[in-house]
């Protein structure tokens, strides 16, 4: 339907006279997912006072032989374990969300007090929901570009190559070989992860982990196409571990620039960390993380990244 331009319409009859405006209709209930279940579970609580959590991460202890009577000499030694890694989680950014409503000059565009009072009931529901939308956001954008070089922590695999000629049968083929070969990466993951190294934490610290307790975040296209296109095609059920337990959407996974620059004319790939304005000729484009940026943006370091549709899982 085209948006109302404020003409009323002239009556069929009378010509001098303009049909009136039958109701006023505010739609609500705008946001209703987020995609804010890791955020969610993520939170933590905090008080007025103070600033900083910190977490304190250990390493593991060592044995050694033990030499009987000899062990007398060492009866006054100190044996105090290595200092624990400490990481800081500090408040170091407040916003705010503006909004002003009135209940006089404003209540002259509405026609009675119902149609006046469920406006002003949604605008006052966008705090809550704009709120909703910036946490999601940001932590969702977070996951998905987050990354670690240290021991085994990126894993690459290496699927078959599309050929421009292939027949369906062959498409099939490959699709059903995609599969098993990520079914085959996760399950071997799981194991390494069971057993006890140093390869999957930054600080290179012994860990086992309980696979059940892990948080497998899926690049939402990578999960569909394997549980939609791929599984459907394999006769037995094909189990791969942490499959779609928790998806986002592909826009959030990429790879952060670490360079400042400028979005290309039709930008489909660059997109922002934060929420920004971000200004291309006097137009003025307000994004939330995960947004495509506006063409022709210049952007600065670290404040956007790369979407990357190769990127399966966080």
């Amino acid at each position: 339907m085209p948006n109302f331009n404020g003409q009323l319409r002239s009556n069929e009859i009378f010509a001098a006279l303009y049909n009136m405006i039958i109701s006023q209709q505010v739609f609500a209930d705008n946001i209703s997912e987020t995609k804010s279940s890791l955020v969610d579970m993520s939170r933590v609580d905090g008080t007025l006072y103070g600033d900083t959590k910190l977490y304190y991460s250990t390493d593991v202890l060592k044995s050694t032989p033990w030499l009987n009577d000899q062990e007398a000499a060492n009866l006054l030694n100190l044996y105090r374990p290595d200092a624990p890694e400490c990481q800081a989680i500090s408040i170091t950014e407040f916003r705010k969300i503006c909004l002003t409503v009135d209940n006089y000059l404003s209540k002259r565009a509405w026609g009675d007090e119902r149609s006046f009072s469920e406006f002003n009931t949604v605008m006052l529901a966008w705090i809550r929901d704009t709120k909703r939308i910036y946490d999601a956001a940001i932590f969702n954008s977070y996951v998905g570009t987050a990354e670690s070089a240290v021991g085994k922590q990126s894993i690459t695999i290496t699927l078959q190559k599309a050929e421009a000629a292939e027949t369906n049968v062959e498409k099939e083929a490959r699709n059903r070989l995609d599969a098993q070969t990520i079914a085959m990466k996760m399950s071997n993951l799981m194991v390494e992860l069971s057993d006890f190294s140093r390869d999957y934490n930054d600080y290179q610290n012994l860990r086992s982990f309980d696979t059940g307790s892990l948080i497998a975040v899926w690049n939402s296209e990578a999960v569909n196409k394997i549980n939609k296109l791929d599984l459907p095609m394999i006769f037995n059920s094909l189990e791969i571990d942490k499959k779609g337990e928790y998806t986002l959407p592909a826009r959030y996974f990429g790879t952060i620039n670490k360079a400042g620059g400028t979005a290309p004319d039709s930008n489909n790939s660059i997109r922002s960390l934060l929420e920004k304005d971000y200004n291309v000729s006097g137009n003025v484009t307000h994004v939330f993380p995960g947004d495509l940026l506006p063409g022709k943006a210049v952007y600065l370091a670290n404040e956007t990244y790369t979407q990357d549709n190769t990127i399966l899982l966080r």
